[in-house]
């Protein structure tokens, strides 16, 4: 489950002028959030490694990324009002921070915040990268939308590796749309689990439970050597031609590709989380107030404003339907005969009804 957008509340004091009030009102919370911007920031020292992933990793992010040039000496474990400061200031709810030490070589930590506050942090260590200057010249179109697949269990059985799709989802997600042209779709990005031996080496690790149930758990950083490998790969989607409508679909490898291993987590509080993940209302239909029933469920507006109804009714005998006979139907000429065939079936003719008036000749 996605986590919304940092919601900024709306300031009591007056704005001074109309751009300050739009800027103010674009950072309000909507009922269909735009898409998360990312900070990217790299620490006092970083590795070849950690600069590959924070440069290839802000192109796959474009247009929604914001690059720290400067180095900056943070360690968001052990303070994170630095990543606050920057979410408010720059209304941003992602953070991708590089780091590099001795103790934890190649180093990467997403976190991310909720109202201007940490609310989760991830940090995964780099075994492998294959940057994209090894493969073909491929460049990624700013605000594409990729295709994830995630493969492996541990992905809907372990609290790690479910918040780490969490993140991974979070992170790539982009702005919302109803629909998707099938050309648009140009890459995939696939996350598998190690083989069976890492798997194996869960046994020590910790029992399958709800994210937000093993804060308690996971607050003591674990040992890399417990948990397996987390394979990031990214894929060109090719459409070739099938002889039909539907495209034969081919996969080619594109980079950047890493290999992660799960170091330290810090789990967003339950109350947080909750917050944070709660739907909003749907928008109020026209000519109806949010949050409260309508008593006339039938009647409603259209787009032009005109009231509209629905009415329903029982079933009908169309065979006791009364219908207004003809006069060229009817078989006598004599007027008092044609009144008397309708005196029978219970209706009169206009002419023979009203007294007094003469017959058309």
């Amino acid at each position: 489950m996605a986590v919304t957008k940092s919601a900024t509340p709306s300031l009591v004091r007056a704005s001074a002028n109309a751009r300050s009030r739009r800027a103010l009102k674009a950072r309000e919370p909507k009922l269909k959030e735009s898409a998360k911007t990312a900070i990217f920031v790299r620490g006092s020292q970083t590795s070849e490694s950690v600069k590959i992933a924070l440069s290839e990793l802000m192109q796959m992010k474009k247009p929604d990324a914001i690059s720290f040039s400067k180095s900056n000496a943070i360690h968001p474990f052990e303070d994170s009002n630095s990543l606050a400061f920057w979410s408010k200031k720059n209304d941003a709810s992602l953070f991708l921070v590089g780091l590099h030490s001795k103790k934890r070589p190649n180093n990467l930590i997403f976190a991310r915040t909720f109202d201007n506050e940490v609310m989760d942090m991830l940090e995964l260590g780099i075994e492998h990268v294959k940057s994209l200057r090894e493969y073909a010249a491929t460049k990624f179109a700013p605000g594409q939308k990729p295709l994830f697949h995630f493969s492996g269990e541990l992905f809907d059985t372990h609290p790690l590796y479910q918040q780490l799709r969490s993140v991974i989802l979070d992170f790539f997600r982009g702005e919302e749309a109803d629909k998707i042209n099938l050309a648009g779709l140009e890459h995939v990005i696939s996350c598998s689990v190690g083989g069976e031996a890492d798997e194996v080496a869960l046994a020590s690790a910790i029992p399958s439970q709800p994210i937000a149930d093993v804060t308690a758990q996971v607050s003591a950083p674990m040992s890399g050597s417990n948990l397996p490998l987390i394979h990031f790969r990214t894929y060109a989607i090719k459409l070739l031609a099938s002889g039909s409508r539907t495209p034969l679909v081919n996969l080619e490898s594109v980079g950047p590709d890493f290999d992660f291993r799960i170091r330290r987590t810090q789990q967003a509080d339950g109350d947080v989380w909750k917050t944070a993940t709660k739907k909003p209302k749907k928008a109020a239909a026209p000519g109806q107030v949010a949050g409260k029933k309508r008593k006339d469920r039938n009647i409603d507006i259209d787009e032009m404003g005109d009231k509209v109804g629905r009415l329903h009714v029982g079933k009908q005998d169309l065979s006791k339907l009364q219908t207004r006979k003809m006069k060229g139907l009817k078989k006598g000429k004599d007027a008092l005969g044609e009144a008397g065939d309708d005196a029978e079936d219970g209706v009169l003719d206009e002419e023979v009804a009203q007294p007094g008036k003469k017959p058309r000749t």
